[in-house]
């Protein structure tokens, strides 16, 4: 399990750092603008790179719902975070 635990830290660590820097080659400073990038990002990149995999291995609705569903809010929160984080 250690090594799972440590692989997640790092990949979100790494996507931290990327939304990190659209945000700051955006310009965002505010709260209301980076919910929305998070949004934006969440919806466009996450979740549909979900999606794609689970059609390809046929997993149910509901497991892709819940697991975009985190993926999509985590973005939310990460992009109000950093938006007001400076």
């Amino acid at each position: 399990m250690g090594p799972k635990m440590i692989g997640n830290f790092i990949c979100n660590l790494i996507a931290a750092a990327i939304m990190a820097r659209l945000i700051a080659r955006t310009g965002i400073t505010e709260l209301g603008p980076g919910l929305k990038l998070g949004a934006g990002v969440g919806l466009g990149f996450s979740a549909t790179a979900l999606t794609v995999q689970y059609l390809w291995e046929s997993k149910p609705f509901k497991v892709w719902l819940i697991d975009a569903s985190h993926h999509f809010f985590g973005c939310i929160a990460l992009g109000g975070i950093l938006a007001v984080w400076h």
